[in-house]
């Protein structure tokens, strides 16, 4: 019995899963980011970033609400381009999953030199950096490029 041309290789639907999985550790970062931003003790809290120049945490609510939305549309497109088989949203997970793998890599750089003393810091990077690298690893499998690749030669021939 010969299997269907249609169907999905193993490791194309393991590639939409783990961009989906990629895509929900950078959404949940950013909104526990918000979260604290809001939260009754962030009324008087102050980052210093430098040159004696401070701003309040509240101040940064609408930021990272911002950046909640902004990657809500840009991860959850991709992924949806991703779980569609089109060859652009291979790419761009590509590149979304080595941005975040640098950003998760200098995150975990400021939790070392911080001593460890930012366990939640240090769960999140963690889980970005293996998230994108399980996506990297899937992206350039051969079966994962041959069934976008066929999905390209298919759309420009019809």
């Amino acid at each position: 019995m010969a299997k269907a041309t249609n169907t999905k290789p193993r490791q194309v639907k393991n590639f939409g899963l783990a961009f989906f999985f990629l895509g929900l550790i950078v959404i949940a970062v950013q909104l526990i980011n918000y979260i604290i931003t809001v939260m009754p003790a962030a009324e008087d809290a102050v980052l210093d970033v430098g040159d004696g120049t401070t701003i309040a945490v509240s101040s940064l609510s609408s930021s990272y609400l911002t950046l909640v939305i902004i990657a809500l549309l840009v991860y959850g497109g991709t992924w949806f381009g991703v779980i569609r088989s089109m060859n652009w949203a291979r790419w761009i997970a590509v590149i979304l999953a080595i941005l975040t793998a640098v950003l998760a890599v200098q995150s975990f750089a400021q939790v070392v030199a911080a001593g460890f003393s930012d366990m939640v810091g240090l769960g999140l990077s963690l889980a970005q950096l293996i998230a994108a690298g399980w996506v990297l690893a899937l992206a350039f499998r051969q079966d994962v490029h041959q069934w976008y690749g066929k999905k390209t030669q298919s759309q420009t021939q019809s």
